[in-house]
């Protein structure tokens, strides 16, 4: 499998994934190929797609105050997770532990990297339905079917660093499910289903960086994975929090300290 980081110019609300892509690949002398993925974090996507929100704009309510005092936020960047959060878990100073679309995310995807001073960037409305139109832009401009993957940035329990996180897959399967299989030594696989999407796009994460490398789409060729012509999101890659050992566990921490 390869890796290809597509460096690109700033993205702007007025430009075209598809036209960035094209022009970078052009410029960098890749070739697109059938079966290739096409991986594009978030923020750039959403730009794209109007989801920047000049915080002067922002009206603030009296929770936002509170919450953004709480967690020492901006009080319309706490706004913003009020409005963009399913629910809020708790937090630490400048960051809120939210649900959002069934994932585990700090601040509800509103962040300011990455975005001119005095905005802030949501996440895409429909990470599926825009890998999807992307991916079908792609293949009535190139010719090629590719698969596309909008991903994001996110942290794992009691482990430093940044790793990636698909938001919207289409073109191929982001789960295995390694269900009833077995190992090295004939035991029955009882749970194992392994995050194909979100280790592919912890592998992107990897050379796209998080800061000023101008590095927002990447290319994955030879991949693992089972294209099939349909596109997935976030409900396509969660379980219940009733089956997760980490919200089980936060669960029956939050009904201990209620008594």
């Amino acid at each position: 499998m390869q890796i290809f980081p597509i460096k690109t110019r700033i993205i702007s609300q007025v430009d075209n994934v598809v036209d960035i892509l094209l022009e970078s690949l052009e410029i960098l002398g890749i070739t697109l190929l059938d079966n290739d993925i096409i991986t594009i974090a978030e923020t750039p996507l959403g730009t794209t797609e109007g989801q920047v929100v000049k915080l002067s704009e922002v009206e603030v309510s009296e929770e936002a105050k509170i919450l953004g005092e709480k967690y020492e936020i901006l009080p319309e960047v706490a706004e913003l997770i009020l409005q963009e959060a399913d629910e809020i878990l708790g937090g630490i100073p400048r960051v809120v532990l939210t649900i959002k679309n069934n994932t585990l995310m700090a601040n509800a995807g509103v962040d300011k990297s990455n975005i001119p001073p005095g905005y802030a960037s949501l996440l895409p409305i429909d990470a599926r339905a825009s890998a999807d139109s992307l991916r079908s832009e792609i293949k009535e401009r190139t010719g090629k079917s590719v698969g596309v993957m909008v991903i994001d940035s996110r942290t794992q329990p009691l482990r430093l660093g940044n790793i990636g996180m698909a938001l919207g897959v289409a073109g191929f399967r982001p789960v295995a499910d390694d269900r009833g299989r077995h190992d090295l030594f004939g035991n029955e696989l009882r749970i194992t289903r392994r995050a194909i999407a979100d280790n592919l796009a912890s592998a992107c994460t990897a050379v796209m960086g998080e800061s000023d490398e101008s590095v927002p789409i990447a290319l994955i060729r030879d991949a693992p994975v089972e294209f099939v012509d349909q596109s997935f999101d976030s409900s396509e890659m969660w379980m219940p929090p009733d089956e997760c050992m980490y919200m089980a566990i936060f669960d029956q921490w939050r009904k201990d300290a209620s008594k």
